[in-house]
Parts: structure tokens; sequence; C-alpha cells
């Protein structure tokens, strides 16, 4: 019998070491997973996806240039940044239902949402009075050119700032396109509109040999662009003190004034093609 359990021995401490074995290889096979899951989620912390509406120069698809999505990007260099250029509605249906995080394009002429989290000022855009008129050059307010009718883009009249202003005749349109369309097609006396954009439209009047409008001289409005992040998205605080600290590393090396700065090139970079009619009838 002593025989018997003493054969039995050698099987025992065979079923123990590879029990051992298993368990050794189960609980490194855990290990490594949990740090394949941790690795996952520390990359998923990174991927930001934000959204802005569709603005020549500002905000727009990666093939042409855009200040704002470029600045956003830059800030947070940390992060894997995706910023979509869509149409206002799309915008806030991703926004409603989680597709993205945050939008780059809040302008401080709205009231702030009580449900976001905002970023420092990133990027100032002055809005001027244009026409074919010289007067425009010397229009300090809106009162200046008291009822006349002038022309603005949805993205400032819908605004409290503006739906309160009374001395101008708005004449709304949905896109510079169409405000610049509205002068061009003397619909308007005067056009309210984005300075960078009336610059580079004047680029184009000019290679066409016509005469180029006239600018005033100070802005009437100067509207101040905020990242703003859903309080509810992952991180939303974090992402706007990194957002914030890399503004200010950019405008430290001088790297901010270069993504702002006006293009020196004597070719527009509005789409010439889509402005083509108006200059043709300029």
């Amino acid at each position: 019998m002593r025989k018997q359990v003493q054969s039995f021995l050698p099987s025992i401490n065979k079923i123990k070491m590879t029990n051992a074995i298993s368990i050794s290889a189960l609980l490194i096979g855990s290990i490594i997973l949990m740090s394949g899951i941790a690795k996952a989620q520390s990359s998923n912390n990174k991927d930001l996806s934000l959204v802005g509406n569709i603005v020549p120069t500002l905000i727009d698809n990666p093939d042409y240039p855009s200040r704002a999505s470029a600045i956003v990007q830059k800030a947070l260099g940390d992060y894997n940044v995706t910023v979509t250029a869509t149409t206002q509605a799309w915008s806030g249906s991703g926004l409603r239902n989680g597709t993205y995080s945050g939008f780059i394009d809040h302008y401080s002429l709205n009231n702030k949402r009580n449900n976001y989290l905002y970023s420092d000022v990133y990027l100032t855009i002055p809005l001027h009075i244009a026409s074919t008129e010289s007067r425009a050059t010397d229009v300090t307010r809106l009162d200046k050119i008291y009822r006349t009718s002038v022309g603005v883009e949805n993205r400032f009249a819908n605004t409290d700032k503006f739906r309160s202003e009374r001395s101008v005749r708005w004449a709304r349109s949905p896109d510079f396109l169409g405000n610049i369309g509205q002068l061009g097609g003397q619909r308007v006396d005067f056009i309210l509109a984005d300075k960078f954009m009336l610059d580079e439209f004047n680029k184009q009047l000019s290679n066409a040999n016509e005469e180029k409008m006239y600018i005033s001289k100070t802005p009437i409005y100067t509207v101040n662009l905020h990242l703003a992040m859903r309080s509810d998205a992952p991180n939303a605080q974090a992402v706007i003190d990194a957002f914030n600290k890399g503004l200010q590393s950019l405008k430290d090396s001088g790297e901010y004034a270069g993504l702002i700065a006006p293009s020196d090139d004597a070719a527009s970079l509005l789409d010439e093609a889509l402005y083509q009619e108006i200059v043709r009838k300029w």
C-alpha cells in the first residue's frame, strides 16, 4: 500500500506543476490583456472629434486653408484631433447625439451655453463695412449709414446683438458668397463682413482688372472665437486646459502669428470658380 501511494506522488506533483504553469500563463495573459486595454483607453482619451460650420479661410475641408481649424489642431498637439467642417444643422445634430465632443466656432456674440465649457479667446475676427461707394471707408458706426440696406451672413445676424440693432435694414444671406452677391447685384448699399474674406475677394477683383471694394478703416464689430466642449464629454476640462496652454505656447513661439497672417500671395484663398460670375458682372 505504501508503495502504491509513493507511485502516485510523481503524478500528483506533475498535476500541481501543470496547474501552476497554467495559472501563471493565465496571470500573464491577464496582465497583457489589461495592459492592452489600458493602452487602448489611453489612445481613445486622446482621440478628439470636433466640429465647426464651414466658413472659407476659417473652417473648411482639408484641401482649403482654414485658420481656426489650424489653430485648434496645433494648440491641441498632444491629441488626435479631427475637425469636421459641415453645416449648422449637421453640427448641431452631431453635438446633441454625441458624435462630436465640442465645436470650435463659438462666437462671443452668442450667449454661452450652460452645458458647455469654454476656452480662452483664440481668434478675433474684425467685421468691416464694405461697398462700391467710397464713403464706406469713413464708416465707424452703423448709425452713420442710417436706414440703408446692409447685407450680412446668418452666422452673425442670428445673434442677440444683431437682432437688437435698428440703425440699418439687414439683408441676410446664408454665407459670404451670397452676401457678396447682394453687393455685386446692387441689392444692398453695403455689406458687413469678415475682413479676411473681404481682402481675399478684393484680390479676385484686382486680378480681373475690376475696381476693388471700399472697406471701412475700422471694424464695426469684433467677433471672438472660443473652443467649446460639451461638459459631459470625457476629460472636457482637461481638453480646455490643454488648449489654453497650447494656445499660449503658440503665441510665445511666434507660430500663432504665422497661422493668422493674411496671405501675401496675389492669388485669392477663396475658390475663384464660385465667385467667377459675380466678378464678371461687377
